[in-house]
Order: structure tokens, then sequence, then C-alpha cells
């Protein structure tokens, strides 16, 4: 033995046993907080953007023909937002292609919040003037989608979804 050193050898010895038992719990731990993990994730958001993505698919042509006849109209909506108390009021200004009101439109406006879909909102919008339809929903901050349908005797007639954000 060298007599400068200090080392003196002390404790249990590292065997093979004790390296296998390590590695196991390592893996085992991993594995452990792998499945919790996936199972969060499974249980917080379905993968799911539609109800019914086969009927949404299927219904693909009927989207396009709409968006045509959309276009055809030349419609224009114009949003506002402004709070009102612990809601955010939402109003639709609606003008066809000369620029004039449009009235006589039943207005149902969407809100979509992008991270989940346990806090989206529907609500039915009031005439407030010619061609002005206002809604009020609860918001918690941050951004949203509002999609707004435009509808005549039940027909919808446009649709258009913008960006909210909320503060």
């Amino acid at each position: 033995m060298n007599e400068q050193s200090d080392y003196r050898p002390g404790g249990r010895p590292l065997t093979g046993r004790s390296v296998l038992l390590m590695i196991i719990a390592f893996f085992g731990v991993m594995l452990l907080v792998n499945f919790i993990m996936a199972a969060a994730a499974v249980k917080t958001f379905s993968g799911l953007d539609s109800d019914n993505p086969y009927d949404t698919g299927l219904a693909y042509n009927k989207d396009i023909a709409a968006a045509k006849a959309q276009t055809a109209l030349g419609w224009s909506v114009e949003l506002t937002r402004t709070p009102n108390g612990a809601a955010t009021q939402v109003t639709a200004t609606v003008k066809d292609k000369s620029g004039q009101p449009v009235s006589g439109l039943d207005v149902f406006m969407h809100f979509f919040y992008p991270a989940t879909r346990k806090l989206d909102r529907e609500v039915m919008a009031s005439p407030v003037a010619d061609g002005v339809y206002a809604a009020a929903a609860v918001l918690q901050p941050g951004r949203w989608d509002v999609e707004i349908d435009l509808k005549r005797e039940g027909q919808r007639q446009f649709r258009t979804r913008n960006p909210l954000t909320i503060e």
C-alpha cells in the first residue's frame, strides 16, 4: 500500500447485484412516470377536433358550395369587443356588397377556446340597430376564436371565424 495516500476503503462494496437493482429502479421509475403522464394526457385531451369527424368529412362538398354562395353575397362582418362587467360583449356589424346594413338575421356566436373544448360557449346575438347584432358571454382571459353564423329563415347565409383576445 502507498504510504502517502490518505485513501481508506470503507462502506459496502459495489456489486453486480446492487448495480442491477439500481438499473431496475431507474427504469421502473421512468416507466411509472411515463404511464402517469400518458394517462393524464388522454384524460385531458381526447384528440378529437369534431364530435363526428366522419360526418364532417362527408359534408365537405356542401361546405365548399356554401363558401362559394357566401363569396357571391359579398357581405362583410366587423367585430368590436367591449367589457361588460364579468362578461365580454361582442358586437357584429353586417354589411352587404354596397355597404348597406343587413337586417332580419338570426345571429349565433360560438366562442371557441383553442386549448380545450370545455370552455366553449354559444350565444344568440340580439339586434341592436340595422345590421348590428350584439351578444355577451363570460370568457376567461386569453385567446379565443369567435365563429359567427348568420342565418335567415333557418338557412345559413354567411359564416366567419375571427380571433378574439380577452384581457
